[in-house]
């Protein structure tokens, strides 16, 4: 069971959940990605942090920070106060585009990547006046799916969505990319809405080390829509790195 905790870093009060022992992994998580099917599977075997970033979910409105590397180089505080040992990162959507400026500035703290569904490269935006509902509706690939979830409450969507807006899409990470040189997976539904299909090749050709796996129907949400598989995949490559079963030069679709 995740335990909810507090640490200060980089001058901001932190909110984190932890779960598990052993190896730690450091997740950033989308809001409304938090306590999910992948996070009771890897607490199973690893200690996992999963950090509310300043600025979204819960925590208050963050006008300090003024690009994605400075969120970065709060999670990398935050992750220092809270282990020793170098870690797994796991990132999904915004919180995916973090992650990897966090492997660029702390290639030390940083011995694996696990992207999903990154939005750095090649994001397809919602309508803009496209309300909290509407945008839910585009992360699955079934409205079946996304049903099964609660869309963020229309405070919490328009403070993100501001916050996301004011640091910009930041095109220096895709000249960055080369820098990073721990194992990295990459991982998108086939029926991504708010990512280019194009994305996951400038990642697996920018980034040294990098694997490919794609999920069949599935949209942005994947462990929404394709829950076992998208475990299966973030698990078996926390455990492997570079002996993950997709070879660097090939994709993956899970049936």
């Amino acid at each position: 069971m995740f335990t909810e905790g507090v640490v200060d870093a980089a001058g901001f009060s932190i909110r984190y959940w932890e779960a598990g022992q052993g190896r730690p992994i450091l997740m950033l998580d989308q809001t409304g990605w938090q306590d999910t099917m992948l996070h009771d599977a890897l607490a199973e075997k690893y200690q996992v942090f999963s950090l509310e970033l300043p600025g979204m979910g819960e925590s208050a409105v963050n006008t300090t920070s003024q690009s994605v590397g400075d969120l970065a180089a709060v999670a990398a505080a935050a992750a220092t106060a809270l282990t020793s040992e170098k870690y797994t990162i796991i990132g999904s959507s915004f919180g995916a585009n973090v992650a990897l400026w966090h492997a660029v500035q702390s290639p030390d703290q940083v011995e694996a990547l696990i992207l999903a569904s990154p939005t750095a490269i090649l994001p397809q935006e919602p309508p803009a006046n496209a309300t909290s509902q509407e945008v839910h509706a585009m992360m699955f690939a079934h409205a079946g799916n996304a049903q099964k979830f609660n869309p963020l409450s229309a405070q919490v969507f328009a403070k993100e969505k501001e916050l996301i807006q004011r640091l910009g899409q930041d095109a220096a990470v895709e000249a960055k990319l080369a820098d990073i040189h721990c194992p990295t997976l990459a991982i998108f539904g086939k029926n991504d809405r708010l990512v280019s299909p194009e994305a996951a090749r400038v990642y697996r050709e920018k980034i040294p080390n990098c694997n490919i796996a794609i999920v069949y129907d599935a949209g942005h949400c994947i462990v929404g829509d394709r829950p076992e598989a998208f475990v299966n995949s973030v698990v078996d490559y926390s455990e492997h790195w570079e002996t993950f079963i997709v070879g660097h030069q090939s994709g993956l679709i899970y049936p």
